[in-house]
């Protein structure tokens, strides 16, 4: 019985540490590249991570501020800034880098973005 309760609080500490898990999203996009995946995930604080992963490694993720004006989304990258570029449009079903040195489009699964 020991063993079980202390197992079972082990596992919580573990759960609580990732702070992405306790995030809010209101924007998830996605799609499926080459060879693995790109992933937007973004946070009601405004925070945003854009990942690009590999199918057997572990993802390269970007993550910073964002602002939505109208139609379109502004990255400010706390590091550097992916290939995709730092500008985006939002549509009904899809997010859309537009500046960078390749266009990318991400499907939405999930939006509930507002504007300002």
């Amino acid at each position: 019985m020991r063993l079980t309760i202390t197992f079972l609080v082990l596992i919580l500490s573990l759960n609580s540490c990732n702070p992405t898990s306790k995030k809010e999203t209101l924007l998830l996009a996605d799609r499926e590249a080459p060879l693995g995946w790109m992933y937007l995930r973004v946070y009601k604080d405004k925070t945003f991570e854009f990942e690009s992963r590999g199918l057997e490694r572990k993802g390269v993720i970007y993550s910073g501020i964002m602002e939505l004006k109208t139609d379109t989304i502004y990255f400010k990258y706390s590091d550097s800034i992916p290939k995709a570029g730092n500008k985006a449009i939002l549509t009904k079903n899809f997010v859309s880098y537009f500046n960078g040195t390749y266009p990318e489009r991400l499907e939405i699964k999930k939006n509930n973005l507002k504007t300002d």
